[in-house]
């Protein structure tokens, strides 16, 4: 099977703590398997952010791409890469269906063609995004339960809870400095420190 250019190359990760790199490295392995390299991506793009995001840069950008018909080809390590909500995933592989531009996904590896033919193209479109969806339940379920045994341990859970000197922020207060500079010298979020004001004038403070 021959590879559509131009060709847009999209990773994702949920969070920092994680890395690109298998998935660039698995992309550079299926593109040496034709004949090609990184060299021969068109465009290269990245997000850091959930799947259930929609308004990521790196998958807004390839989506202009697709409808301006600026490439033929799109290429992801897997189809949950583009998106993890149903509705999204459905309508980003109908607008490259429409625009007659296939998409490659190294892991499923059957994609391409299925997508080209048209009595499959909507039974794989809504069986991928149902597949997907209810793994995402499933995940999130089996964190929550995991979340809840740690509790019963009587584990903490969650970030620590940052410390704040209520003393220093009165003392900030009566200054007139600005909660803002106080939070940014004190090392938290204005959020941050708006919440604990609040718990301590609900405490009775003034």
């Amino acid at each position: 099977m021959s590879l559509e250019r131009p060709l847009a190359v999209y990773l994702r990760v949920s969070t920092r703590k994680q890395e690109t790199e298998n998935q660039s490295i698995a992309i550079e392995q299926w593109l040496s398997s034709r004949g090609l390299s990184w060299g021969d991506v068109d465009y290269r793009l990245e997000d850091v952010e959930s799947g259930t995001e929609d308004q990521r840069s790196g998958f807004q950008e390839l989506w202009r791409l697709v409808k301006e018909g600026r490439v033929h080809g799109v290429l992801v390590f897997e189809i949950s890469r583009l998106s993890r909500r149903q509705r999204t995933l459905i309508d980003f592989l109908y607008d490259c269906v429409e625009r007659g531009i296939t998409v490659y996904s190294v892991k499923e590896s059957y994609l391409a063609e299925w997508l080209r033919e048209p009595r499959a193209r909507a039974i794989v479109v809504g069986l991928l995004s149902i597949l997907y969806d209810l793994e995402r339940q499933m995940i999130s379920d089996r964190t929550k339960a995991g979340l809840e045994r740690a509790r019963m341990q009587g584990k903490i859970v969650g970030r620590p809870r940052k410390q704040v000197d209520r003393r220093e922020v009165d003392k900030l207060l009566r200054l007139g400095v600005p909660r803002t500079k106080i939070a940014r010298m004190l090392g938290v979020s204005p959020r941050t420190l708006k919440r604990r004001i609040v718990e301590w004038n609900s405490q009775g403070r003034a």
